[in-house]
């Protein structure tokens, strides 16, 4: 799902409930990014850092719950139409180092 721009995804969720939901069908997806398609989720799991929670969405995505399992602040917000939305910390940005740069490797500007 991550792969396809946000209406695409949200419309595959929808796709996938209108064909699943009359027959009982159960469907598991995996998603970094669950607010696209969170609207038509009626359970979640989550993994982080060890740990799960499960349950209805309104059950396990929580500031609370989710800010426990990731171990950082996450913010859970509804919108004016009653949509939950995951907003969390912006990533640390990342420290590279390059390995191949250092003195007399024949890399780099030494």
């Amino acid at each position: 799902m991550d792969g396809l721009d946000l209406p695409n995804q949200s419309a595959i969720a929808a796709l996938i409930g209108r064909i699943c939901h009359p027959e009982g069908v159960s469907v598991v997806m995996v998603a970094h990014d669950v607010n696209p398609i969170l609207h038509h989720l009626d359970r979640v799991v989550y993994l982080a850092e060890g740990g799960a929670a499960a349950g209805t969405p309104s059950e396990v995505i929580t500031s609370e719950t989710l800010t426990r399992l990731f171990g950082t602040p996450v913010e859970v917000l509804r919108t004016s139409d009653g949509r939950l939305v995951v907003v969390g910390q912006p990533a640390a940005p990342a420290v590279h180092t390059d390995r191949h740069d250092t003195p007399g490797s024949g890399h780099g500007a030494g």
